[in-house]
């Protein structure tokens, strides 16, 4: 049964607004610095600093990253360079094992340095996870409070209000008669009205922000997206270089081998 007080409609559930001479006319109000402190809290000036700090230290390591593969494709490239082109020319001047014994030791120096590189990208990635894991809870939070922009029920009954507030305040006929009848069926006043106006606004202004926030937030996660895909990437350039230097180390152990056997030193 009707109590005769205005009520105020709260994700699908209706809130006793208080006439204005009680002592809980802030029941509306109440609500909505509730819901404002919950979305300052959910993305805070702190938050963003830290998110501009964790990508830039991302960017910055993959730019160093990218730097120090670049050089190591360079060196790798004149390593496979010298031994495809020298080898033949080293077997004839009877050279081949001290040219196979230097390269074996740069391929082992670059094969540490490649270890290195790819243990940072996956540092990264983990870097990059642990920032989209962050946004994705904080985008979480903000869903309940942006979802009120996805219907027109809120705005439906805050003009439902304002015309009733128009018919009795100016004895306006011109007003669906739901609205007027509403009015004076359900509220009792003007104050709690405008009470009514003010907290659905309000929380209105709140869904919207509480939504733009989350797009923000989706574009942040979007830019970590790109920064994971540049990360598998060089990871992905890594194995062609690591083939090459494979390779070499295959090459020369066989080569090591022959050569062993061809002057009578492999055991018996």
């Amino acid at each position: 049964m009707w109590s005769g007080r205005p009520t105020l409609e709260i994700d699908g559930v209706d809130t006793l607004i208080a006439d204005d001479n009680t002592d809980d006319n802030t029941a509306g109000m109440s609500y909505v610095l509730k819901e404002e402190a919950q979305l300052a809290q959910t993305w805070s000036a702190k938050d963003q600093v830290e998110h501009d700090h964790g990508e830039r230290e991302i960017t910055n390591r993959l730019n160093a990253t990218r730097l120090r593969f670049e050089n190591l494709r360079t060196r790798i490239d004149v390593l496979w360079e010298r031994f495809v082109t020298l080898s033949l020319d080293r077997i004839m001047s009877q050279q081949l094992r001290e040219f196979l014994d230097e390269l074996d030791a740069e391929a082992q120096e670059l094969t540490q340095l490649l270890t290195g590189v790819d243990c940072e990208m996956d540092r990264i990635r983990v870097r990059i996870q642990e920032r989209q894991r962050v946004l994705a809870q904080k985008i979480t939070l903000l869903e309940p409070l942006a979802h009120r922009t996805s219907t027109e029920n809120h705005l439906n009954m805050m003009l439902g209000r304002v015309e009733g507030l128009e018919a009795y305040l100016l004895g306006r006929k011109d007003v669906p008669s739901q609205s007027y009848d509403m009015h004076y069926k359900r509220h009792t006043n003007a104050p709690s009205d405008l009470l009514y106006l003010r907290v659905r606004l309000l929380t209105t202004r709140i869904a919207v922000n509480a939504a733009n926030l989350s797009r923000r937030l989706a574009e942040l996660d979007a830019q970590l997206a790109a920064s994971w895909l540049d990360a598998e990437r060089l990871k992905a350039d890594l194995a062609p270089l690591a083939a090459r230097i494979e390779c070499i180390s295959e090459q020369s152990r066989y080569w090591l081998m022959y050569l062993d056997i061809d002057s009578g030193k492999t055991d018996e």
